[in-house]
C-alpha cells in the first residue's frame, strides 16, 4: 500500500518549516489537487505554531495533530511509542486503517518526516500476524544536506524498517524536559472513526 502520488512532494522554503511542509505533503497525498506553494507552507506553520503553545514560538507534534485535524483533513492526535518498534507497527495500521499518512518525529525530534505507505507479509487490517517489510517515507528536507545526519533520501522513497535506526531516535531536545516524551518515539496519527 502507498498512498503517494508524483507531486505530492513539497521541499521545506525554510529551514525552520519542515513541520508546515511535511503537513503540506500530507494534505497532498490525502486531497486530489496537489498545492506546492510557498505561501501555503507559511499559512500552515502559522496554524501549527498557534496551535503548538510552546513557550519558546516552535512547533510542537501537538500542534500539527492539532492543525490537520482543525483544517479537515481527519482527525490527528499525538501518538507515544516506548519503543521504534511498537511506534512503526502502530504507524502502519493506523495508515491502513483510515488511508491517509503519517507523521515521524525523527533526528531526536528535531525534524519531519511523512510516512505514506508500507509493504507487509499479510495486510494489517485482516491480521495481526503481519511483518512490516518496507516503508515508504518522504523527507521534507530533500535534496538538502544536513551537516549533521547527512544526505536526506528522495520523495517516495522505500526503507527497510531496521534503517530507521539512523534517524528515527528517541526524542530528546536540547531545549529541556518533555515529561512523557522524553526517550519515546512520537507520531502524529491519523484517528479513525471510532477514535482508535
Amino acid at each position: 500500500m502507498n498512498l503517494y502520488d508524483r507531486g505530492d512532494f513539497v521541499t521545506q522554503a525554510t529551514k525552520d518549516q519542515c513541520v508546515s511542509a511535511a503537513m503540506q505533503i500530507m494534505i497532498n497525498v490525502v486531497r486530489d489537487e496537489q498545492d506546492r506553494a510557498p505561501r501555503t507552507q507559511a499559512v500552515l506553520a502559522r496554524i501549527a505554531n498557534e496551535l503548538s503553545g510552546a513557550p519558546d514560538g516552535g512547533t510542537e507534534p501537538r500542534g500539527w495533530a492539532a492543525a490537520l485535524s482543525q483544517l479537515d483533513f481527519g482527525a490527528y492526535r499525538v501518538s507515544i511509542a516506548g519503543s521504534r518498534s511498537v511506534a512503526v507497527r502502530r504507524a502502519v495500521i493506523a495508515l491502513r486503517a483510515t488511508g491517509r499518512p503519517v507523521g515521524l518525529l525523527v533526528w531526536r525530534g528535531a525534524h519531519s518526516w511523512v510516512l505514506h505507505g508500507f509493504r507487509s507479509t499479510a495486510d494489517p487490517a485482516l491480521t495481526d500476524d503481519f511483518a512490516i517489510t518496507g516503508l515508504y517515507l518522504t523527507d521534507p528536507w530533500y535534496p538538502r544536506v544536513s551537516s549533521i545526519w547527512g544526505e536526506s533520501r528522495p520523495p517516495n522513497a522505500l526503507v527497510a524498517p531496521a534503517a530507521l535506526a539512523e534517524d528515527y531516535l528517541p526524542w530528546r531536545r536540547p531545549s529541556g524536559p518533555y515529561p512523557g516524551q522524553d526517550g519515546n518515539f512520537i507520531l502524529v496519527l491519523p484517528v479513525g472513526r471510532d477514535g482508535g
